[in-house]
């Protein structure tokens, strides 16, 4: 079986002949003329076999070339259909974070916070981003700028890994805590979402505040866990959740979002 080593020097490899790729990349504008193309081809393809099959017998070979065509235009259109959707993703997310940038940084900058973040906690650099920018967007009054909203979220994305929740839990879980900071409190839906969810954070906010996680409960209900309290828990229980993020053992998941990222 390939050690993990090897499959770095793998990805470091396929890294550097998929930046060439990217880097002769043309505009979206191309892009969409290439799609226009593509489409023109798919519909000849289709004119092509309705002609193939009027001939009965005798156009069987016709029909088959058609076919083979059709296959490659199809799957030409799907890869086409792909990129645009990752482009439109990035640029969505690019919008969004343009709109909570503090001006401390240019948006290429904040970007590349953005990514070493994602990188140092084995995320994906998409999901880090949209997490980023809707927390700064529903959640500003919460932080001090973009570098303490990029750390806090960080130290989230690793207590979800430490804590093994899956991609939907993380999802479910990150959701109600920004919707959390954003009300400036933890309570109801969110306060069980997180307590389920994200036992470390649990765990940070009750080593915090010195109460049991019974009497967390209660706070919640009282609506006294208010962001403050979140946020400064998380930053107090940073060098814990570290220390127990670096004894995961690093999985090939990990290894292809890394790459994903790239």
């Amino acid at each position: 079986m390939p050690t993990l080593e090897a499959v770095f020097r793998i990805n470091d490899r396929y890294t550097s002949a998929i930046n060439k790729i990217m880097a002769s990349t043309t505009t979206a504008e191309n892009k969409l003329k290439a799609i226009s193309n593509t489409t023109d081809i798919f519909n000849k393809k289709l004119s092509d076999i309705k002609t193939g099959a009027s001939f009965g017998i005798g156009g069987i070979t016709s029909l088959v070339g058609a076919l083979k065509g059709l296959a490659a235009a199809y799957l030409t259109v799907q890869a086409a259909k792909k990129g645009m959707e990752i482009s439109d993703n990035y640029t969505n997310t690019a919008a969004r974070l343009k709109l909570i940038n503090d001006g401390l940084q240019t948006n290429a900058e904040l970007q590349d916070k953005i990514f070493k973040a994602a990188e140092r906690s084995r995320g994906s650099y998409t999901a880090m981003a949209d997490s980023v920018a809707k927390m700064g967007l529903l959640a500003k009054d919460a932080f001090t700028g973009n570098d303490e909203l990029i750390a806090f979220t960080e130290l989230v994305q690793k207590s979800f890994k430490v804590g093994g929740a899956s991609a939907q839990e993380q999802q479910a879980g990150l959701y109600q805590l920004t919707q959390a900071m954003a009300a400036g409190k933890l309570q109801g839906d969110e306060f069980r979402s997180i307590m389920e969810n994200a036992p470390m954070i649990a765990d940070a906010i009750a080593k915090f505040t010195g109460k049991s996680k019974g009497e967390l409960k209660k706070m919640s209900a009282d609506g006294v866990i208010t962001a403050d309290i979140i946020k400064n828990a998380m930053f107090k229980a940073s060098e814990d959740i570290n220390k127990k993020f670096e004894t995961m053992p690093r999985t090939f998941g990990d290894v292809f979002t890394q790459f994903g990222n790239k």
